[in-house]
């Protein structure tokens, strides 16, 4: 049986058919924190597992590379949850029209565990053309199933991201305990 598509999916779709039927030469000033771009990618290294086609939320930028989350890593359950902690800690900047402020430091306790989501990116390995998306269009793109996986499925992407997240939970509660313990003593 055929997976069948969710409205909120089907919309998704059709806002990125519109989305890339006028895609657009990346530049340098794209890559803004907080921006989310959609663009091919080409590895350095094709024997690991990797995503062609990210929909990276940019977390900061250099020369050479860039930081990112690629919502395509996070299971489609999880992106929601994330997304609703970036738009909050950006309310004021929303509210003022200003373009949203991210940063690993901002997320990094979100989004512990789910190691794969964080990626670095060799500039030059990066396609020149893309999409930028409108911040007003996040809600409904992170229920676009754009996903390009090799090396691995969807779904062993998800269960790899959403396990690491488990385990590096109960290591962090284990901790606890022990710290707890310890002054007890």
């Amino acid at each position: 049986m055929a997976y069948k598509l969710t409205d909120k999916e089907k919309e998704a779709h059709i806002m990125m058919k519109k989305l890339l039927k006028k895609p657009k030469t990346l530049k340098a000033s794209d890559f803004k924190p907080g921006n989310m771009i959609l663009y091919t990618y080409r590895p350095k290294y094709k024997e690991n597992p990797y995503d062609m086609s990210p929909m990276c939320m940019v977390l900061s930028r250099s020369r050479k590379y860039t930081l990112g989350l690629n919502m395509n890593w996070c299971p489609p359950k999880l992106r929601k949850g994330l997304m609703d902690y970036i738009m909050r800690k950006n309310k004021t900047n929303i509210r003022k029209g200003l373009p949203l402020e991210l940063s690993y430091d901002m997320v990094k306790t979100v989004i512990k565990g789910l190691g794969p989501i964080v990626r670095l990116y060799i500039n030059r390995r990066i396609s020149p053309k893309g999409v930028v998306v409108p911040q007003n269009q996040y809600y409904k793109i992170i229920d676009l199933r754009a996903e390009n996986f090799i090396g691995i499925s969807a779904e062993k992407a998800w269960n790899l991201a959403v396990k690491e997240h488990i385990r590096k939970k109960k290591n962090r509660k284990s901790k606890g305990n022990r710290k707890g313990k310890k002054g007890k003593r």
